[in-house]
């Protein structure tokens, strides 16, 4: 570390952070030449962690999709703006003019339009083939014009993943290990698709079960590759920052040349009216590269990137003119550990870190409330009013698919064919709006959570508040 650095108060601030946040994981903190992984807590059964304990990375995994397409139009197998359906016909989007323009560069940037609502975008049955999941984007209206802003999906990342897979002539998990863990020395990373386990030893999602925090099943399935499921270790985290790092101070050592690795840093597509979690300083800008989001911090160029699902939260930041990089791993859902990255960043730059983690988590606490009083009000519960009794048959929507609603046993029951995860008792909350209680642990209720309902808008629909308008079907 330079002078200036104190790298043992650093790690003593990672820890206590890691503990402030209940968090189980890795502080993975580089500077130059520099590596230190700062472990807390047990990666299961009493075990410790260690550098090799592998993480499922959420959607930290997209700078690697990226990072492998980057290197196939590198060597000449695939260009960013071909267009996506010559190479992945099976997405196609609602607007018929975007579907035939819409190019793989619209895709690793985010500007396609595509948001975040409905199962394919997270929590569809997790043995459906990703061609099944992106051709429900069809059904999915756009939230955004296309080309105009930075718009979130995991869609777009399966589909650049697959197309990387058809280019490349080789399964996505090969891609990554030939194309970057290789020439890197990344040993103990692999990404977890269809046929591939997750390595032995992988540390298991935690959420709050009542009584404490309990390991809970991964709920981000295969069919989320390229967008999801890459495991890293705490070790190969270091190895991938610092390999960043270098390319994008110019070193052309290692799988992509640094003009390659500096375009996946420019920006692409702007977010329109960032919060402090995009853009932490006040007044501050945020865009989208390609599997990097672009910001600053004190003035100078930040990347980063966050992943999180039930159990996980995760996030890397890069210094890039202080050759600085923080990655923590975590199986927890706070909030804080995007804060707790942004401050060791500061320490590593030299600077006196400012209290992040209390700053993101006072503003994740207030999204929470604005979106569950826009639920409440959708979804108004009335106990005084008689309750509208739910209507026994099978419903359905074009991205939802199927669910059927049984009214036999003790409990109304609501089943997702294609999202059992989401199968749940329905309790009545007055009038017309029930509670949903879902039968899988891992989504059991957290803090952040939103109420989750269902409404009964006429004799032949439902409202559904994750899944959906769902209309009768025969």
């Amino acid at each position: 570390m330079s002078s200036g650095v104190d790298l043992a108060r650093i790690e003593q601030a990672a820890r206590r952070g890691l503990t402030a946040a209940g968090a189980l994981g890795v502080a993975v903190l580089v500077r130059g030449e520099r590596v230190e992984v700062v472990r807390h807590g047990s990666a299961g059964q009493g075990a410790a962690l260690a550098a090799a304990t592998p993480f499922h990375i959420c959607s930290c995994s997209k700078t690697f999709t990226a990072a492998v397409f980057s290197r196939l139009v590198q060597d000449g197998a695939v260009a960013w703006d071909q267009p996506v359906q010559e190479v992945v016909p099976e997405f196609v989007l609602a607007d018929g003019w975007a579907s035939r323009h819409c190019t793989f560069r619209d895709l690793a940037s985010l500007r396609v339009g595509l948001g975040r609502a409905g199962l394919a975008e997270w929590g569809i049955r997790q043995d459906l083939p990703r061609t099944e999941r992106l051709a429900r984007a069809r059904h999915m209206p756009l939230e955004a014009p296309f080309r105009s802003r930075f718009a979130y999906s995991n869609l777009c990342y399966i589909a650049l993943a697959l197309a990387a897979e058809r280019s490349g002539g080789k399964p996505y998990p090969e891609l990554v290990r030939e194309l970057l863990c290789e020439p890197l020395g990344m040993t103990d990373t692999c990404s977890a698709g269809f046929g591939v386990v997750p390595p032995p030893g992988a540390v298991q999602p935690r959420v709050w079960l009542g009584a404490g925090m309990g390991a809970v099943r991964e709920l981000t399935g295969p069919n989320s590759e390229g967008s999801a499921r890459i495991h890293l270790s705490g070790r190969d985290a270091g190895r991938w920052m610092q390999w960043l790092l270098a390319a994008l101070g110019g070193s052309d050592q290692g799988p992509l040349t640094a003009a390659t690795v500096s375009a996946m840093a420019a920006p692409q597509a702007v977010i329109w009216q960032p919060d402090v979690r995009m853009a932490p300083e006040s007044g501050g800008w945020c865009s989208y590269g390609m599997g990097l989001f672009v910001t600053t911090l004190r003035g100078r160029p930040l990347l980063r990137h966050g992943g999180g699902g039930r159990g996980w939260r995760h996030a890397m930041v890069l210094a890039p003119d202080a050759s600085a990089g923080v990655m923590l791993m975590t199986a927890a859902e706070s909030p804080a550990v995007d804060g707790l990255a942004l401050e060791l960043i500061e320490a590593l730059m030299g600077e006196v870190p400012r209290h992040w983690a209390d700053t993101f988590s006072r503003a994740a606490e207030a999204a929470a409330m604005i979106e569950r009083r826009v639920l409440d009000e959708r979804f108004p519960a009335d106990a005084g009013a008689p309750s509208v009794p739910l209507q026994s048959g099978r419903y359905a929507n074009p991205v939802a698919g199927e669910v059927r609603v049984e009214t036999g046993g003790p409990a109304a029951r609501v089943l997702a064919v294609d999202g059992p995860d989401f199968n749940a008792s329905a309790t009545s909350l007055g009038g017309e709006v029930f509670r949903l209680d879902f039968d899988e642990p891992a989504l059991s209720p957290q803090p952040l959570d939103p109420p989750f309902r269902l409404r009964v808008v006429d004799a032949s629909t439902l409202e559904h508040s994750y899944l959906g308008r769902l209309e009768r079907i025969a």
